[in-house]
């Protein structure tokens, strides 16, 4: 059987591994075609559990602390490689049973875009209501901004000058997403897009070779818990959408490429 969640956790790593590996003929029957959402909460390099940031309706959701095991092989590669989890990483995936409770496959890594929002911004397009979770430390997040774009949205409650916010998905439905939380609120719809994006110290010198017009902060807009600064743009949607899919290749990338 997988661990209990009671279990001392490099006992239950283990117990989980050794089933799987050992019966791993066990039955699986897929649950629903919904795709979940949730974070990586623990992690052992070949499986680990998902804490779900939805109620999954089903009779066996409660097992396991609520969590949902993880095996290595039930990642969805990137460009033919495996793709590399770790603990606090945002994914989502469709849901199985099998005889000792539920599962996760076809799961897909999301990647992260960080804005800067200011406080009157914030308070006039985040009125949803938000929730909280223990595994999303000083933040909350918006389930219906995630049922309408695809994408959630993380706010964090840092002492900061601007608000800065998180979106957690895949590639297009990022860009999209930050597009119109940057285009709420404007007065017509031909009005330029102004975004201010957020990229750690690491990765400024490749975002300072992004063509195009925008600018990247001489000094970090902010410096913990790392030294960050921020990629400025105001043009029209398309231009900001061409921004914004470099940054995401930029910062997924690895800084000392």
């Amino acid at each position: 059987q997988r661990r209990p969640a009671e279990m001392p956790e490099q006992s239950q790593a283990a117990t989980a591994s050794a089933a799987k590996d050992a019966g791993g003929g066990a039955e699986r029957k897929r649950v629903g075609e919904t795709r979940m959402i949730g974070v990586v909460a623990q992690w052992r390099g070949h499986m680990g559990w998902i804490q779900p940031l939805c109620k999954i309706a089903h009779e066996q959701a409660s097992r396991h602390g609520g969590r949902v095991y993880l095996a290595q092989k039930d990642i969805a590669e990137v460009d033919g490689r495996p793709s590399k989890v770790k603990e606090g990483t945002i994914v989502d995936f469709l849901v199985y049973q099998d005889s000792d409770g539920l599962g996760a496959e076809e799961c897909r890594q999301r990647a992260v875009l960080r804005m800067a929002l200011s406080h009157q911004q914030a308070r006039q397009t985040l009125k949803d209501s938000p929730q909280w979770s223990e595994y999303l430390t000083d933040s909350e997040h918006y389930p219906a901004f995630e049922r309408e774009h695809g994408v959630l949205l993380r706010k964090y409650a840092w002492p900061l000058p601007f608000v800065l916010v998180e979106l957690w998905g895949h590639a297009e439905e990022i860009i999209s997403a930050a597009i119109a939380l940057a285009m709420r609120g404007a007065e017509a719809e031909s009005a330029a897009c102004s975004l201010r994006l957020i990229v750690s110290e690491d990765h400024v010198e490749k975002a300072r070779a992004i063509p195009g017009d925008s600018k990247v902060s001489d000094s970090p807009v902010f410096s913990r818990p790392l030294p960050c600064h921020d990629v400025s743009i105001e043009a029209p949607g398309d231009k900001c959408a061409e921004v914004i899919r470099e940054v995401l290749r930029v910062t997924m990338s690895d800084p000392a490429a």
